[in-house]
């Protein structure tokens, strides 16, 4: 059998006639004695042959109420798959014309009307379509969902008569109804347990409708603009960039989809999280778009890369970690020097797997699994690990010594990055493997630099690290005296607060790095913002980080320490999700091929990082730095 979709326009009653003629069949063994003939083609319309025909009556009642009797009676051809009403009643054909009446009442589009999209539109085909024995074709309706036929079924609804030429397209009988599946952007509107996720997915600032010329039915033409006897739109969704293309008929997508009673939960634990300052002007917007962003997050999955269904017992990827495929294991391991599995789910359809204690709901273009437990762990999706390293806000300034003007002003160091080659021992032991050097350039006083801190959490705590460089991991060779440590000083500006905040651990206001060592320097403990920055471009509404030399003349005289600073990256974990150890264990995590330690790190200085949190009855894994 071959299969494939058609999508071709027959011009003109010659040509229709020829592809007639060309079929297998007898086509006059099929028709009904309506209308003259020539050729074979009953010289009436698709409409007056339906409105003709006794058994067809109540389908054509509702075509007629419907307003869709003149499309039907034009020169635009179709295809139309009538339910006879042996299995259409009369009863079930008044129910739908009065919900289109209704509807029509409370001001639903035409478009939007669920009798013309979900019965109309689910039983008509743009063009001719026929059938012979000698195949199946996957044929586009009206509504944009495609349809399996055969010589003797539609999507598996049996065929009475087939084949019946008309002046403007073919009509087919059928059985009963098609049913109507919906996609799996749809399935939010026909459940009453999703309501909160539909309201989202059809907030008027992401969802729209765009017109289709090509696929609607024009009229007359009045003032040079042609008037559509039906017109056709397509569902368009800026939310499709983040979720996938959950909608398209010719794809597969599973999403999981939190009932009314999950969302509200989630939503009263996320909104915190994303509070914004009263003065941005879009402060309502980015809290309700960014909170339930966070709940969809990680939710979506398309088929196209997802291993087999024999794998998913393993792991699944969803599409926000695969939106950029090519690049999206590249990024992460430029950007935290190892593959965060953030939107990857290990051991899915186990206890507590994100699938598990789901409910399955067949879609037009995939599934629905409706979720009464969450088990989409925040650490896995939206609340990641933050990393500034080159995000420089400003370094300090003085005033330039050979102007006579007070107001001219000179920075105070010099800015260079540094790389870490692959022989080097500390190579893999920086995040990114590089870091900045900031030089002194005026030995008289201390300087600093400044870091954004960009997509920050509002009211989650951070554990805030600044993670130092040895001078030997940019040289091998480096001298006694630039591999001394330096004296800093860190402040926070927090949003809420308004000023900068000296940071301290355990009493201490200064902080001495150490020699020879990635130094995993604790500036503070579970740490929180007021405001979230996640979106915010004001550079004067985000938050940052003031990293400040503080070594005395003395010091730098007796060749104790250095002024020079060699920044890795300020990191900010989610509290508890980093753990600073003397001696590395044999083991880490719980997955074969991440929990082993290299042989020659064990015993040695070493970072350990949970991003996804410490799990004693899962597979998430850990990961290990050498110091």
């Amino acid at each position: 059998m071959i299969t494939k979709k058609i999508y071709i326009k027959v011009l003109g009653l010659a040509v229709a006639t020829l592809t007639f003629v060309a079929c297998s069949d007898t086509w006059d063994d099929h028709y009904e004695s309506l209308g003259d003939t020539t050729n074979g083609v009953h010289d009436i319309s698709l409409w007056q042959a339906i409105n003709s025909n006794e058994n067809l009556s109540n389908f054509a009642s509702v075509l007629k109420e419907c307003g869709y009797m003149p499309s039907l009676d034009g020169s635009q051809v179709f295809t139309v798959f009538a339910p006879t009403n042996d299995q259409f009643s009369k009863a079930e054909a008044d129910a739908l014309i009065a919900s289109y009446k209704q509807q029509v009442l409370d001001s639903v589009t035409q478009e939007n009307n669920t009798v013309i999209k979900e019965f109309i539109q689910n039983h008509i085909a743009l063009y001719n379509h026929s059938v012979s024995n000698l195949r199946t074709d996957s044929i586009v309706l009206m509504n944009g969902k495609y349809a399996v036929l055969s010589d003797s079924t539609i999507n598996d609804v049996k065929i009475g008569l087939k084949n019946q030429l008309y002046t403007n397209g073919v009509l087919y009988t059928l059985g009963k109804q098609l049913n109507y599946l919906p996609n799996v952007f749809e399935y939010a509107t026909k459940d009453a347990d999703l309501d909160s996720l539909r309201s989202f997915l059809y907030n008027s600032h992401y969802y729209y409708l765009k017109f289709e010329a090509d696929k609607s039915v024009p009229g007359s033409i009045v003032d040079g603009k042609t008037q559509y006897l039906d017109s056709v739109f397509s569902q368009q969704n800026e939310l499709y960039n983040y979720l996938g293309k959950i909608n398209s008929e010719d794809s597969t997508y599973w999403m999981v989809a939190p009932t009314n009673e999950v969302w509200k939960t989630l939503i009263e634990k996320y909104e915190p999280y994303f509070n914004y300052s009263p003065e941005l002007p879009d402060r309502d917007s980015m809290v309700y778009t960014n909170s339930r962003l966070a709940i969809v997050q990680g939710t979506t999955f398309t088929r196209t890369y997802m291993n087999k269904d024999a794998a998913l017992n393993d792991s699944v990827i969803s599409n926000q970690s695969v939106k950029d495929r090519m690049s999206t294991f590249v990024q992460r391991k430029a950007k935290w020097g190892l593959p965060f599995a953030y939107n990857q789910f290990f051991d899915p359809k186990g206890t507590n797997g994100i699938f598990d204690q789901t409910e399955v709901i067949p879609c037009s273009n995939g599934q629905v699994m409706k979720a009464t437990k969450w088990n989409i762990d925040e650490l896995n999706t939206f609340n990641q690990f933050i990393i500034a390293s080159n995000s420089i806000k400003e370094v300090s300034k003085i005033k330039d010594p050979k102007s006579k003007d007070d107001k001219d002003s000179v920075e105070t160091v010099q800015k260079n990055p540094k790389y870490v080659s692959s022989d080097n021992k500390y190579y893999n032991s920086l995040w990114g493997n590089s870091y900045m050097q900031f030089d002194q350039l005026y030995t008289t006083v201390n300087h600093s630099v400044t870091y954004y801190l960009n997509n920050v959490l509002s009211n989650m705590g951070y554990d805030i690290y600044l993670v130092v460089a040895p001078a030997l991991a940019g040289d091998s060779l480096a001298t006694t005296s630039e591999r001394l440590p330096t004296e800093v000083r860190c402040s926070v500006y927090n949003p809420g607060i308004g000023v900068e905040e000296m940071l301290n651990s355990e009493g201490k206001k200064n902080f001495e790095t150490k020699a020879d060592v990635v130094d995993y320097i604790l500036l503070a403990e579970d740490y929180k913002f007021n405001f979230s920055t996640v979106g915010v471009e004001a550079t004067d509404r985000k938050a940052w980080l003031k990293v400040e030399t503080r070594v005395g003349s003395a010091d730098l005289r007796n060749n104790v320490k250095t002024r020079t600073m060699r920044i890795n990256c300020i990191l900010l974990v989610p509290h508890g999700t980093l753990e600073i150890v003397d001696a590395l264990p044999e083991k880490v995590g719980t997955l074969p091929n991440q929990g082993k330690v290299a042989a020659n790190a064990v015993g040695k200085p070493g970072v350990i990082v949970y991003p996804h949190g410490k799990f004693d009855d899962r597979s998430y894994p850990a990961w290990y730095m050498q110091r």
